[in-house]
């Protein structure tokens, strides 16, 4: 998965999605900027999402994506293929994109 991003979390039908707003690679920039890459999230509960989709600009390749919001403002996004227990668990955090230089 790409490392270093800002992503945009947004209501799309009734589902979760995502964007990206910003990368820490200027070179990445052009191709990356704006592209959706979260979508189909689910939600379950108040603070749990389920049956989405996460795509890896990089390669490509699509993973299945859950993920569970925090009291803290932590979003816990478990990426997978097939079954959760073999996928990783990728720690987001909220900030504020106004102090991102090169924002899309």
């Amino acid at each position: 998965m790409i490392k270093n991003l800002v992503i945009n979390i947004f209501d799309c039908a009734n589902l979760v999605c995502g964007r990206i707003v910003w990368l820490g690679e200027p070179a990445k920039r052009a191709s990356q900027c704006g592209r959706m890459i979260i979508w189909g999230l689910e939600r379950q509960s108040p603070s749990v999402w389920t049956g989405g989709s996460i795509l890896d600009p990089n390669d490509g390749k699509t993973y299945r994506l859950s993920a569970t919001y925090e009291l803290d403002g932590t979003l816990r996004a478990r990426i997978f293929m097939g079954v959760p227990i073999f996928g990783k668990t990728e720690i987001l955090k909220r900030i504020d994109t106004k102090s991102l230089p090169g924002l899309c």
